[in-house]
Formats: structure tokens, sequence, C-alpha cells
């Protein structure tokens, strides 16, 4: 019998089973769709649905935005 929570808990760990079947049904999904509507209206589906993804799955959507733009303008001081 299959322990789901452990299944579940590994489908988005690298490296588990059930990550690379996840990972593989994704793909093969993406191709699909990229073979039968094209290339960029797959590619808008993907991005209004990791859009839908940020509105439904984070609370304090200003502090995880404020956080992802500090973190692309961080300066580096060991770049010179």
């Amino acid at each position: 019998m299959v322990n789901w929570k452990t299944f579940f808990s590994q489908l988005l760990t690298p490296g588990t089973a059930p990550c690379a079947v996840f990972g593989a049904a994704i793909g093969i999904v993406f191709a699909v769709l990229c073979l039968t509507i094209g290339a960029a209206k797959t590619l808008l589906i993907g991005i209004f649905c990791l859009i839908g993804a940020f509105l439904g799955g984070v609370k304090d959507k200003a502090g995880f935005i404020r956080k992802i733009i500090l973190f692309f303008h961080r300066e580096d001081s060991d770049a010179m």
C-alpha cells in the first residue's frame, strides 16, 4: 500500500522517483501543448498558471515581491 503523505512530500523533492515522474509528466504536457496549439500560446498559458499559483499560494505578496527585487539588485562587493 502506498503512503500518500510520503509520496506527496517527495513529489517536489529533487532526486526522488516521484519527483522524476512528476517532471516527466509536466514535460509531456508541455510538449503536447506546444505541438497542438503552438509554443507562444503554451508559454502564455504557463505564465497565467504561474500568476494564478502566485495569487493563490503566497500570503505576503508584497514581501515576496520585495525579496525577489532585493535578490536581483544585490551589490556584490567581490565583483571587482
